[in-house]
């Protein structure tokens, strides 16, 4: 497998990491090493992931999708991505994932590109209305969300939302505004051009 340089480095690490382990006897993420107890171990397949999904800061606020693909997950080949997905335990939920990789993974999606594309074409859609920013959030591989200002107002105190998902073809959630401690409903959008035609009713929730 061809990586960056620092993730395999760190990959290194982690693997030096897994083999002292073995030899002192200690397994797992909680057992402790010798005398100090409160050492604990990361397991490798889940640090090993979590490199992979990490993204590089970009210079000043991330303003786009693309702004914040910047990870392994984003940049290398990906037919690397998605064996080490499968091989480290993804598609069967172990691991936290972007929704394009479950997607691709199930043959729902050709490439990670036209996963791509469709992140930038719904972040045209919203951001050229006003009230709509985007929300950088580059956990897991993840590009972020995009909230809707105007709808976070007393008794709200969560802006209507919308977010990506590979739980339907429509890859898109919406999540309307709603007070604190208010159960979580998600409306599934089915794309982008679908939204686009409903977000004037959106806006007005």
């Amino acid at each position: 497998m061809v990586l960056s340089s620092e993730f395999s480095s760190l990959n290194q690490k982690s693997a030096e990491v897994a083999e002292d382990a073995g030899n002192t006897g200690v397994t797992g993420d909680a057992e402790a090493a010798g005398d100090n107890e409160d050492v604990r171990l990361i397991p490798i397949p889940r640090l090993e992931w979590s490199l992979a999904t990490e993204s590089n800061q970009p210079e000043g606020e991330a303003g786009s999708p693309e702004s914040v693909r910047t990870g392994w997950v984003h940049t290398a080949p990906q037919d690397q991505v998605l064996d080490l997905f499968r091989r480290l335990g993804g598609p069967e939920g172990r691991l936290p994932a972007p929704w394009w990789l479950h997607a691709l993974h199930r043959g729902e999606i050709d490439t990670r590109a036209e996963a791509f594309r469709f992140e930038d074409d719904l972040h045209a859609l919203l951001i050229a209305r006003p009230g709509w920013v985007f929300v950088p959030w580059s956990t897991a591989g993840e590009i972020g969300y995009w909230e809707y200002g105007p709808s976070d107002r007393p008794p709200m105190s969560v802006p209507t939302t919308v977010t990506l998902t590979d739980q339907h073809p429509g890859w898109i959630n919406i999540v309307p505004a709603q007070p604190e401690g208010a159960a979580t409903p998600r409306v599934p959008a089915p794309g982008v051009s679908e939204l686009a035609a409903i977000l004037p009713r959106i806006e007005s929730w």
